[in-house]
């Protein structure tokens, strides 16, 4: 038996528990208390079975916990499915948790009360004040609880990916996945023209089959406005360079043509914090171009970092050291002229030399190297390593700049204090403002600043300047300002001798010219020879075609002659 005072129990062995006529039976069982939440009656029942679970351990109990607009639709449902008929909270019913099935019915808050006073000689002796604070309390944990149980609508990370075919693409998106993008899924948007539908849904497929545990969603489109919309991050993968474009006239026109159409199709479209991020041989009067036609945020940046890459990968091997331990290559201005990666700010650590300290000790580059300049006689232009590396391997260098372009957006993400990208230029360092340009630059929160660095080395001034002043014509060019296209190559052209003053790369750029010149010329020469063999053709064809009007005309006369010869011998023999 057990003692009837409160709280205190003997031992009992409840594997005997009622069935609906309270007699015992042996079998393993558990309450389901299901209640509205600021109900008293409830409250009381809650402190009965919580009472009794703890003083008997195989005492089970189940508690629902609804809201006053939550009870009816529940206890309808709950009856109905059970067929039960009860009406108030709570209700009580008992589950057979070793046999399943339907559960059993026992009633309300009195039912439950009658079945422990009988089985457990218990009685109720909680005064009304208290129930009414234990209803109070339970009605604040119940909205607690439930308000903590709703999950936020979740809201991925859009990234637009416009020129989504290109083989750059392929090796990028797998780096997007479980990197910097912390905060949410990720939703891609692939984007390309229409006759590369199919390449779009067999890379979709590709990265549905990778079945990356971030990935929200990933959808394909033809319109750049569709990719734009709602997007966090705009990445174009400019396809154009020297290799589709030889003539650099020509590629800048078509840049012109590619960014004012991006531009027309971003208005309107594109969410004002959202980034745009651009790789290409002409990225920076890229970004230019989508200002001037109307695209108004200066959220703009460009990938600079496969020339960083490159250059911090040459000077570990030189060095003998990590490429970690090289900091502070910066690359300035117009992406991609010779030799931009420059080394007069940067620094290594762990260098063994004439001076050598602990790891937290660097020297400049300078000073480990001992070559001024070591860079513009021993990097090559990113024309010649591209063509090194297609010549071996057989495929363009997307690995490389796929690793550039995630570093670059993982940058935007994270941050850091020190880092080289292309963005709008408000005039530092002398530049024109507006102009988009390569700058040392620290990045907070998304927002890209240009870093000062102090007083720059003659020579890189100079490189500034120049490259400052290329972009200008560049633009003119491209936009067809220039009254005289000759003269504006030549600018252009004069510009790129100052920037490459060293006689390697002078020359360089004088056997590129003088191939150009051959070609056109070889072009003209092969002009020419068609022209006069299609003249050759034609009078052959005219001198056959008057042949065969000649001997026509003398086969016609022939033959009339001999009709005359004939009438002639046929008159004689009549005459005769």
């Amino acid at each position: 038996g057990i003692n009837a005072e409160y709280g205190q129990f003997k031992t009992i062995n409840t594997n005997y528990f009622i069935q609906s006529n309270l007699s015992p039976c042996y079998v393993m069982a558990q309450y389901v208390l299901a209640g509205i939440a600021q109900c008293p009656q409830f409250a009381r029942a809650e402190i009965l079975a919580d009472d009794l679970s703890i003083n008997l351990p195989d005492f089970n109990v189940h508690k629902i916990v609804l809201s006053e607009k939550e009870w009816d639709a529940w206890l309808k449902e709950t009856c109905s499915k059970h067929g039960w008929k009860h009406g108030s909270s709570p209700l009580v019913w008992r589950e057979l948790v070793d046999r399943g099935g339907a559960g059993t019915y026992l009633g309300g808050w009195d039912d439950f009360r009658k079945m422990a006073e009988h089985w457990y000689s218990f009685g109720d002796k909680l005064d009304s004040t208290k129930i009414s604070d234990i209803s109070s309390e339970n009605k604040a944990t119940y909205e607690k609880d439930k308000a903590a149980s709703i999950k936020p609508p979740v809201t991925p990370v859009k990234v637009a990916v416009l020129g989504a075919t290109q083989t750059l693409s392929y090796n990028l998106l797998p780096l997007l996945f479980n990197s910097c993008f912390k905060t949410g899924p990720l939703a891609i948007i692939l984007q390309d023209i229409e006759d590369h539908a199919q390449q779009m849904e067999g890379i979709k497929m590709e990265i549905d089959d990778c079945s990356f545990p971030e990935l929200h969603s990933v959808t394909t489109t033809h319109s750049v406005s569709a990719a734009a919309a709602g997007a966090d991050f705009l990445l174009i993968l400019d396809p154009l360079d020297s290799s589709s474009h030889p003539d650099r006239f020509q590629l800048l026109k078509a840049a012109n043509l590619l960014y004012k159409g991006i531009a027309e199709d971003l208005k309107n479209s594109l969410k004002s914090d959202a980034k745009i991020v651009i790789n290409g041989y002409k990225g920076c009067l890229g970004g230019m171009l989508l200002r001037h036609y109307g695209v108004t945020s200066t959220n703009i940046s460009v990938i600079v970092n496969l020339d960083e890459q490159r250059m911090r990968s040459k000077l570990a091997k030189r060095l003998a050291v990590l490429p970690s331990d090289i900091q502070d290559i910066t690359v300035w201005g117009n992406v991609p002229v010779h030799n931009i990666a420059v080394t007069a700010l940067a620094s290594v650590h762990n260098h063994e030399g004439a001076i050598t300290g602990p790891a937290s000790y660097a020297k400049t580059v300078g000073q480990a190297v001992n070559e001024d300049k070591w860079e513009v006689s021993h990097i090559s232009t990113r024309d010649v390593r591209d063509k090194a590396v297609m010549d071996k391997s057989g495929n363009r260098p997307d690995m490389a700049s796929a690793l550039a372009v995630f570093r670059h957006i993982s940058t935007l993400v994270t941050g850091s204090e020190n880092a080289t990208m292309g963005c709008l230029s408000a005039g530092q360092y002398g530049t024109t403002a507006g102009a988009v340009f390569g700058f040392p630059v620290s990045v907070a929160e998304g927002v890209v600043s240009v870093r000062e660095v102090g007083d720059l080395p003659e020579h890189l001034k100079e490189l500034v300047q120049l490259q400052d002043s290329q972009l200008q014509v560049e633009k003119q060019v491209a936009l067809g300002e220039c009254d005289d296209v000759e003269t504006s190559l030549i600018a252009l052209e004069g510009m790129l001798w100052k920037i490459l003053e060293t006689p390697k790369l002078k020359r360089e750029l004088e056997e590129k010219e003088a191939a150009r010149i051959a070609a056109e010329e070889a072009e003209r020469k092969a002009a020419e020879a068609r022209a006069k063999e299609e003249a050759k053709r034609k009078a052959e064809e005219e001198a056959q075609r008057l042949a065969e009007e000649e001997a026509a005309a003398a086969a016609a006369a022939m033959e009339e002659m001999e009709e005359d010869e004939a009438d002639e011998d046929e008159e004689e023999e009549e005459e005769e």
